[in-house]
């Protein structure tokens, strides 16, 4: 019997309408979030040039809100979750862009901020008329 597992959680990514992570493809995904917190990524030409894990600092030290060029950088919501299809809930880690903030605070909202930790959700992908991409928070 394992006590303590150093197994790291999987990182989710979207390709399409599906999520994918660990070889597998599905559309909807059914968990319970554990932790919301703000990061912010800085891209150049494809390369993660500097990163925030808190919305605040960089990795480097920089405060994020005296940088020359936050304006370029990211903002997303980092959901620590468990994937409670699977037998041992599974850590997963998906990092959401600014167009699903609106439904996750929605979510939220319905939920109650002391009750999402305990209440299950199903993620979906959708798409707007404008054909943009965004993830359904769904009770």
């Amino acid at each position: 019997m394992r006590y303590f597992d150093n197994d790291l959680p999987s990182y989710i990514s979207i390709k399409g309408d599906q999520f994918t992570y660990d070889q597998m493809h599905t559309p909807t995904l059914r968990v319970m979030i554990q932790k919301i917190q703000p990061v912010r990524k800085h891209f150049k030409s494809g390369d993660l040039i500097c990163y925030s894990m808190d919305g605040r600092i960089s990795t480097s030290g920089k405060y994020c809100l005296f940088c020359d060029v936050k304006f370029r950088c990211q903002k997303k919501l980092r959901l620590s979750m468990l994937d409670i299809t699977k037998p041992e809930f599974e850590p997963i880690i998906l990092d959401i862009n600014q167009p699903s903030f609106e439904s996750l605070e929605q979510f939220i909202g319905q939920t109650g901020e002391k009750e999402i930790l305990q209440t299950p959700v199903t993620l979906k992908i959708i798409y707007d008329e404008h054909d943009r991409r965004s993830i359904a928070f769904i009770e």
